[in-house]
């Protein structure tokens, strides 16, 4: 679940499809020929991005609440083959479909601000000369203040009621490393407010991004893909052994890494998903949702289906001002939503008042985040909708 400032300047340029050869970014200007209509998940604008955001962060939200009261359960981090079989028996069951449905898919919304997290970094600094310090320190300027908006209070809290003694040698240490970008590579998996995760690994790609950006420039899409496919392989290889010592490649970028290249190649070649690839996409994740052997590959396959449905219907979603606006608080919906849940989540006891309370629960976190946004931006000169994302888990 993700929510991270960058600001970019959206480059009108139109290309070829994505099944094409890529272009270079030398021959990108002679593309401006074609029809204005043949956009590009390089011609994104903020306002695309904001209502990608509000789309992946309701979707998320819903999942962190509904998998924690149904049957169904994700191959998210891990996978089980007798997941898909029990969520597709709960889908045929009317007043429980849509809970299925977000618990087994809505955390793919990760993938899209992964991908925007790449993107906007490929646009707004791709030509930065900052040194790896310079760059890291703009990065937690700009994302701390948000997070301790959050996480202080959360920690005084838990003070008072439990007692700084307790929080110090229970969570204490966690929290620390989390904060710090650690956690999840030294054995700490999952924090106690689950979606938090996301926090350490932002940080961890932002001190891979200046590395990452050399190496795109070097070898262009052509070292994306065969990057994409060694970290696809890794997970294969590593990761089952590294499950023993309470280790997760999806926890960092190196199992996020296909998401991450893609995001790099849409700000820096003029791609169109065609509609043959995102059919072969659906396939790929009914696939990979029910064998082991193709699920490394659904978490690609879930997000040019979402990229290709947004751009199918992007002119009626950009009329849409609610879900630009919604996008806006993405970082603080990411945060609260954790939190907020723990309101509903008793009152959930039957399918109704799942969706009853799952709506509440969704309705609540956006109001709770709009509230504390409105309230630290309102005298900037300068607000989210500017920029191409806030990251979140």
């Amino acid at each position: 679940m993700c929510c991270l400032n960058h600001n970019y300047s959206a480059q009108e340029t139109s290309g070829p499809v994505f099944n094409s050869a890529l272009e270079s970014p030398s021959k990108e200007r002679a593309l401006n020929a074609e029809p204005e209509s043949a956009v590009t998940l390089q011609d994104l604008e903020p306002r695309d991005t904001a209502i990608l955001k509000a789309l992946a962060i309701t979707g998320i939200i819903l999942h962190n609440f509904f998998h924690l009261i149904g049957p169904t359960h994700q191959n998210e981090f891990t996978f089980d083959a007798a997941r898909f079989p029990l969520f597709i028996q709960t889908m045929l069951r009317p007043q429980l479909a849509l809970q299925a449905f977000f618990t087994f898919f809505g955390h793919f919304g990760v993938q899209v601000f992964i991908f925007l997290s790449a993107y906007g970094l490929a646009k707004s600094h791709w030509d930065d000369d900052s040194s790896w310090a310079g760059f890291m320190w703009s990065r937690v300027k700009k994302l701390y203040p948000d997070i301790g908006l959050v996480v202080l209070p959360w920690v005084i809290i838990n003070c008072i009621l439990a007692g700084p003694g307790w929080f110090i040698h229970v969570l204490g240490l966690q929290t620390l490393l989390l904060l710090l970008g650690v956690s999840t590579i030294v054995g700490f998996g999952l924090p106690v407010v689950g979606p938090w995760w996301f926090i350490a690994f932002i940080v961890q790609f932002y001190s891979l991004w200046l590395p990452l950006r050399s190496f795109a420039r070097k070898f262009d899409w052509r070292g994306l893909i065969c990057l994409a496919m060694i970290c696809v392989g890794l997970i294969y290889l590593i990761n089952p052994w590294l499950a023993h010592r309470e280790l997760n490649l999806l926890l960092t970028p190196i199992g996020r890494m296909k998401s991450i290249c893609l995001g790099i190649a849409a700000a820096r070649y003029p791609l169109r998903i065609p509609g043959w690839v995102a059919i072969a996409s659906v396939t790929v994740l009914m696939l990979g949702s029910a064998y082991y052997a193709v699920w490394p590959l659904t978490f690609m396959a879930a997000l040019i289906i979402f990229l290709w449905s947004y751009m199918a219907l992007r002119d009626a979603l950009r009329r849409l001002p609610l879900l630009e606006r919604l996008g806006r608080y993405s970082l603080f919906a990411f945060l609260l939503n954790g939190l907020v849940r723990l309101a509903f989540l008793p009152y959930a006891t039957t399918p109704a008042k799942q969706l009853l309370y799952g709506a509440a629960n969704l309705v609540a976190t956006f109001a709770c985040s709009a509230i504390i946004y409105e309230g630290v931006h309102r005298r900037k000169k300068v607000i989210a909708p500017a920029s191409p994302l806030d990251c979140e888990a």
